[in-house]
């Protein structure tokens, strides 16, 4: 990360240097105080932040590292949102379904942090037709903006966001001549809809509701046996708190690291099946965007938490976490919903 911040003006080196102690989150406050001393919109630092999610990245099979950085909703009283990074993990000599692709990782690290929704995202690299779909679980037909690079600019329909800049910047641009940073070239914005036209989406499976809407934590599960181990109680809210719409399969997992570390991830179902999130790779993406260094070997424990209903996965969570690290068997527990 040091050779990426060298990119940056000095003054704003500590603020994005934040970020890797803030589990790959910039808060509000310091995406105002970075805005206001480059003069540059938000959209801009969204996409400045793109080699710093990118950094992220675990890509054995692949060698093709992906940024993305999400925009929260919720907004200070000077518009400003916490801005959420996330950054694709492939598992070497895995199956490639289970890939997880930066824009998932992007919106889980937004929704593990208690955000209502998303605005926007920006991206390194074109959206594949997996990450689309999965998007348009979070937007529905409301608008949603995803930011790119100039290089990945798909439609002239786009939006040079350059263009809403200040006159400031160019006094800006000569008071940090030396930085090797841009914020204003190459800042494109395409609607989701344009990228997705005539979506499959949840209203055509009968589902009202989308990915990260409020309500969701009311899942009313409890343990078939019930613990009073800490792990195991983190995994059953992480399970109450999931997106199961379409089958009702609620899982929520929990990762105990050597150190005592614990990290959450929760399962997203997806309207068109295969861009649905585990709940397992959900969390060690948590791992991940929270210390860079974490490894599957650094685990001691892993608890799952699941109501097994149209669906199960146990079985490929335990087939997945064993290629991983063969020392650490899963920690199963079954759950049920509470009678009304």
């Amino acid at each position: 990360m040091t050779n990426i911040l060298s990119d940056f003006p000095d003054e704003v080196r500590p603020d994005i240097s934040s970020i890797r102690e803030n589990n790959g989150v910039l808060s509000a406050q310091k995406c105002k105080h970075i805005c206001e001393l480059l003069s540059i919109e938000i959209e801009c630092l969204m996409v400045a932040l793109l080699p710093i999610a990118a950094s992220y990245s675990k890509a054995p099979i692949s060698s093709f590292q992906v940024g993305a950085v999400a925009r929260g909703l919720n907004t200070s009283s000077e518009g400003y949102s916490n801005l959420y990074l996330g950054a694709n993990y492939e598992f070497e000599n895995q199956a490639l379904c289970h890939s997880l692709h930066a824009e998932q990782a992007a919106i889980s690290n937004a929704w593990l942090h208690d955000e209502p929704s998303v605005t926007s995202l920006a991206t390194s690299a074109a959206p594949c037709g997996h990450c689309r779909q999965f998007l348009y679980e979070v937007s529905g037909n409301k608008p949603f903006s995803i930011l790119m690079p100039k290089s990945f600019l798909l439609s002239p329909e786009a939006i040079d966001i350059s263009k809403s800049q200040s006159q400031n910047n160019k006094d800006r641009n000569h008071k940090n001549k030396k930085s090797k940073v841009d914020f204003e070239k190459n800042c494109h914005s395409i609607n989701l809809a344009t990228l997705l036209p005539a979506a499959f989406g949840p209203m055509d499976l009968g589902c009202d509701r989308l990915l990260m809407e409020p309500g969701f934590g009311s899942n009313n599960l409890h343990l078939v046996d019930q613990s009073d181990d800490e792990l195991v109680n983190k995994a059953l809210k992480a399970a109450n708190f999931c997106y199961a719409p379409y089958t009702e399969n609620f899982v929520g997992c929990a990762l105990q690291m050597n150190d005592g570390e614990i990290f959450t991830g929760r399962y997203a179902e997806n309207v068109a099946h295969n861009p649905s999130l585990s709940a397992f790779t959900s969390a060690l993406s948590h791992m991940t965007m929270s210390n860079v260094n974490n490894t599957s070997e650094n685990i001691a424990r892993v608890v799952m938490v699941e109501q097994a209903k149209k669906s199960c996965q146990r079985h490929a969570t335990s087939i997945l976490l064993a290629a991983l690290n063969q020392d650490i068997r899963l920690e199963y527990h079954m759950a049920a919903a509470l009678d009304h």
